[in-house]
């Protein structure tokens, strides 16, 4: 061996006690002086690789990955690299090729194995992804990535108290994570464990004040009421939601405002009329809009959750489909439409007055506006409720409705939904933009 080569792992040696105190431009050179004395030093390729992936700069720790893998084909670390710089590229399918390849050579490489579950659950494998997920752990318990991991795979399942289990171990484990203690507390609420969600809840905030979902849960289990939910919150409320949204919305909590909704369309309308074109508002998979879809020639469907609309996409039911947000996408779109529908959306917006004025100016005259809520006390415009929704009274919203020129035509009460076996009150309304003259339809 000669000398410059030699030199090379000295050069690593030095770069990685940097790397290891957090001088990171410091570590990047020397790996860089390494490569430039011995261009195939194996540790020099990966631990660069890894400094890049560290800097967010997947693009640039690409050759360093790829490389590594074919100059020491037997190494793990250098297949785990690259297959977590190819997730970040958006490529889950050859991610996981390359988690496959680490765990075949290491088998008892925690890491991989919880890696390799990720990717597996993007492509809908779920169940091989908890068994992934529960290997990593029996290898590596103290490994918080994989319990949380877990929980979020078990939560997808509907397996919600074994969900909580697996987040409140990798809360042990990982007591600074922010994204752990929300899991947690977001998951803790649903069961009616409010005191320990709220601690979590408050630590979540803590570790990042920035995080908008968990200031708007630590506001609504303190009693305070907001103006509206974070639209960063619904998004990522939905799109995690969204595979088994149907199935636990309709079957297990027996959702009904959908039809509520439709129905009082049905009862004032009658079965005869036909709408141009209807705007489903927060349409999530498409439970209003399947139900209006005979009658309407031209149907938009809109939400914020880009994974609730690729649900809604399946069932053909949307004739165009945006992901955005409702107040955004009515500012932007001028066409009016004569069918507005927003069934369970107002449950995630307090104030009603901007939202409703935007609706009503953008119908076309005669057109009808369904929309459900869920019931304030009398007196109460909105407030905040423990579950993170918004409640609204019937005289806040018969007046939103009225000063934005809007005539009332209906309303009945409904059972919204059900909460651990408990009916949920609440109503749906249809009002009507008057024609130019002034008469209602």
């Amino acid at each position: 061996m000669s000398t410059a080569i030699a030199a090379a792992p000295v050069l690593v040696h030095q770069a990685i006690r940097e790397h290891r105190s957090g001088r990171i431009d410091a570590a990047s050179a020397l790996y860089a002086r390494a490569l430039q004395v011995d261009p195939t030093d194996a540790d020099a390729l990966h631990l660069l690789g890894a400094l890049h992936i560290q800097r967010g700069d997947a693009v640039a720790a690409v050759p360093y990955a790829a490389k590594a893998v074919l100059v020491e084909p037997m190494a793990h670390l250098a297949y785990n690299n690259l297959g977590l710089i190819l997730k970040g590229a958006g490529q889950p399918g050859a991610a996981a090729r390359c988690y496959r390849q680490a765990t075949t050579i290491a088998p008892d490489f925690a890491d991989g194995h919880s890696n390799l579950g990720v990717v597996v659950k993007i492509d809908g494998q779920m169940a091989l992804a908890v068994k992934h997920f529960r290997r990593a752990i029996e290898i590596d318990p103290s490994l918080g990535e994989a319990w949380n991991n877990l929980g979020n795979a078990l939560q997808e399942l509907g397996e919600t108290e074994e969900a909580i289990e697996a987040y409140l171990t990798a809360a042990d484990c990982l007591p600074d994570n922010d994204t752990v203690h929300y899991n947690v507390g977001l998951l803790l609420i649903g069961v009616g464990c409010r005191d320990d969600a709220l601690v979590h809840l408050r630590r979540a905030l803590e570790l990042d004040p920035d995080r908008e979902g968990a200031a708007h849960l630590v506001a609504a289990l303190e009693g305070k009421t907001t103006v509206t939910a974070p639209r960063s919150y619904v998004r990522q409320l939905f799109d995690f939601y969204a595979a088994r949204f149907d199935a636990h919305l309709v079957g297990d909590l027996r959702y009904q405002a959908h039809r509520g909704v439709v129905d009082l369309v049905n009862v004032v309308a009658g079965s005869d009329r036909r709408f141009a074109l209807g705007y489903d508002l927060g349409c999530g998979t498409g439970l209003a809009g399947a139900l209006v879809r005979e009658r309407t020639g031209v149907l938009i469907g809109v939400d914020l959750s880009e994974r609730m609309l690729l649900q809604a996409e399946t069932k053909r039911v949307y004739d165009t489909l945006i992901c955005a947000d409702i107040d955004a996408m009515l500012d932007t779109y001028e066409a009016a439409p004569d069918l507005v529908l927003a069934s369970d959306v107002f449950i995630y917006i307090g104030e009603l007055d901007g939202t409703i004025e935007r609706i009503a100016r953008r119908m076309a005259p005669g057109g009808m506006f369904s929309f459900s809520i869920e019931f304030a006390a009398e007196g109460v415009p909105w407030f905040l409720r423990s579950s993170g929704r918004y409640a609204h009274g019937d005289r806040y919203v018969t007046r939103c409705l009225t000063e934005n020129g809007l005539r009332l035509l209906a309303t009945r009460p409904i059972i919204v939904r059900h909460e651990r076996g408990e009916p949920l009150d609440g109503a749906v309304y249809l009002a009507v933009k008057p024609m130019d003259d002034g008469t209602p339809v």
